[in-house]
């Protein structure tokens, strides 16, 4: 099951929300195993965040995944998610994190 987290310093409507949504359940099929109905994706704006001791307009989107996936395929993925997130929340500043996670539970 991959987790989507996108935080950002800026207001996100409920519109946005759901193109977030729907882009980044399209992204994750770039990455090998990954679909759209196990995705779970949270959504959060009016983040405080600094950069350099400085606030301001940017994001941080984290991508947790169960296993394991390829650099190639997870720089696909990032250069699909990270102009994406810029235009949709108009950012210039969008950082992107994968973490792999080798335990995860559920029921």
């Amino acid at each position: 099951m991959p987790f989507i987290d996108v935080r950002a310093s800026v207001p996100i409507s409920e519109a946005q929300e759901h193109t977030l949504k729907t882009q980044l359940g399209k992204a994750i099929s770039l990455l090998p195993g990954k679909s759209e109905a196990s995705l779970m994706v949270q959504v959060t704006g009016n983040c405080r965040m600094w950069l350099g001791g400085e606030q301001g307009p940017m994001a941080l989107v984290n991508v947790m995944l169960y296993g394991t996936a390829t650099p190639e395929a997870c720089k696909r993925f990032s250069g699909e998610v990270i102009p994406f997130v810029e235009r949709e929340l108009g950012l210039e500043r969008v950082y992107l994190k994968f973490e792999e996670v080798p335990n995860w539970f559920w029921n």
